[in-house]
C-alpha cells in the first residue's frame, strides 16, 4: 500500500499493538517514505517546490500522494502558491496521469474541514471502541461531504479499510472466551484480507514498533531499528532525529530571543518587527523564514490559549 494512505490509518492501527494513540499525524511523512519500497517519485523543477523539498522528487504513488506531497510545503508557502506549483507540475505530465486540478481543490477542502473533527472524551461510560466508531463515522462523513463514492474508494479505501479492521479487533477481543480464542479469531480476519492490505497492515505494525523506540535510550533504539528495518534504515532513521532534535534547538532558543524582544518596552512596535526580522535573517537560512514565520504563529496561538 502506498505511504501516505498509511498516515491516518496507521492512527487507528496501533490499538491493535497496544496503545490507543489517537493522532492523526502520528508518523512523519519522512519516515513513512523511509520504509516504502514501492514508491515512486518523480523529478520537479525547484521553481515548483520549497526550500525543503529541493532535494526531494515529487511522489506520485498516488494523486493522494501527490497531494500531500505539495502541501507538505504549508508555512514555507501559502496555499495559492502550493496550488500553482501543483498546476505547473500537473501540466507537465502526459495527458494519460494529469490529475483533475477540481480533485486538488476538493482535496485541501476536505483536509481543512478535518479540523471540525469532533473527539469523543473519554469518560466511564464511553468505551475506548465507541470513540474510535464515532471519529471512524465522522470521517467517512466528511469523505462523502467532498468526494463522489469513487473518489472516496480512491483516495480513502484502504485507509478506511484498516479502520474497520483495527474495530473489528477491538470487537473479537471482546467477543473471545480466551487468549488462545482471541489469536484464532484475529488471524481468522487477517486470513481474509486481500494481500496489498495484509501488506498495510504489516507496515503499520512495523511503523508503531518503530515509535515505540522513540523514549529508549540511543543504542537499544539503534539496535531495535536494525533489526526492524536494517542498519541502513536505522542510520537514516537516526540521521532524521539528530536534525529534527537540532533544528528544535534552534527554534526553541529563537523564540525564547523573539519572546525578550517582544517583552521589550523600550522599543516601539516597528523597532521590534525590525529587530525580529534581524534576528531571525541572522538565525535562518533565507528559504527557511516562511516555515519560521509559520511556526511563530502557532507559538503566539498557543500562548495566547494557555
Amino acid at each position: 500500500m502506498k505511504k501516505t494512505a498509511l498516515k491516518i490509518s496507521i492512527v487507528f492501527a496501533t490499538c491493535i499493538f497496544g496503545a490507543v494513540i489517537f493522532n492523526l499525524h502520528l508518523f512523519n511523512t519522512d519516515k513513512a517514505a523511509l520504509l516504502s519500497t514501492t514508491s515512486t517519485s518523480m523529478p520537479a523543477p525547484s521553481a515548483i517546490k520549497t526550500g525543503s523539498q529541493n532535494d526531494t522528487n515529487v511522489d506520485i504513488d498516488s494523486n493522494r500522494d501527490t497531494f500531500e506531497y505539495f502541501l507538505s510545503g504549508l508555512g514555507e508557502k501559502d496555499i495559492e502558491a502550493l496550488k500553482k506549483n501543483f498546476a505547473e507540475f500537473n501540466e507537465q505530465q502526459n495527458y494519460t496521469v494529469k490529475i483533475d486540478e477540481a480533485l486538488f481543490q476538493q482535496y485541501i477542502d476536505y483536509k481543512a474541514a478535518l479540523f471540525t473533527l469532533e473527539r469523543t472524551t473519554s469518560n466511564g461510560e464511553i468505551s475506548v471502541n465507541s470513540q474510535l466508531s464515532a471519529i471512524h463515522q465522522q470521517l467517512l462523513e466528511i469523505q462523502r461531504q467532498f468526494f463522489t463514492p469513487e473518489q472516496q474508494q480512491a483516495l480513502f479505501g484502504e485507509e478506511n479499510q484498516l479502520r474497520e479492521l483495527a474495530l473489528k479487533q477491538q470487537e473479537l477481543k471482546h467477543q473471545a472466551q480466551s487468549p488462545v480464542d482471541y489469536q484464532q479469531l484475529w488471524q481468522d480476519e487477517l486470513n481474509q484480507l486481500p494481500p496489498n492490505l495484509q501488506e498495510s497492515y504489516r507496515n503499520a505494525s512495523l511503523l508503531n514498533r518503530l515509535e515505540l523506540t522513540k523514549d529508549m535510550d540511543a543504542q537499544s533504539q539503534f539496535l531495535i531499528r536494525e533489526e526492524l528495518v536494517g542498519s541502513e534504515a536505522a542510520m537514516r532513521l537516526t540521521n532524521l532525529d539528530q536534525k529534527r532534535e537540532s533544528f528544535k534547538q534552534q527554534i526553541d532558543e529563537y523564540l525564547i530571543k523573539r519572546e525578550q524582544i517582544l517583552l521589550n518596552t523600550n522599543n516601539n512596535q516597528d523597532d521590534k518587527r525590525l529587530a525580529i526580522q534581524t534576528l531571525r535573517e541572522l538565525t535562518f537560512e533565507s528559504d527557511q523564514y516562511r516555515r519560521i514565520q509559520a511556526l511563530e504563529n502557532i507559538h503566539d496561538q498557543q500562548v495566547t490559549i494557555y
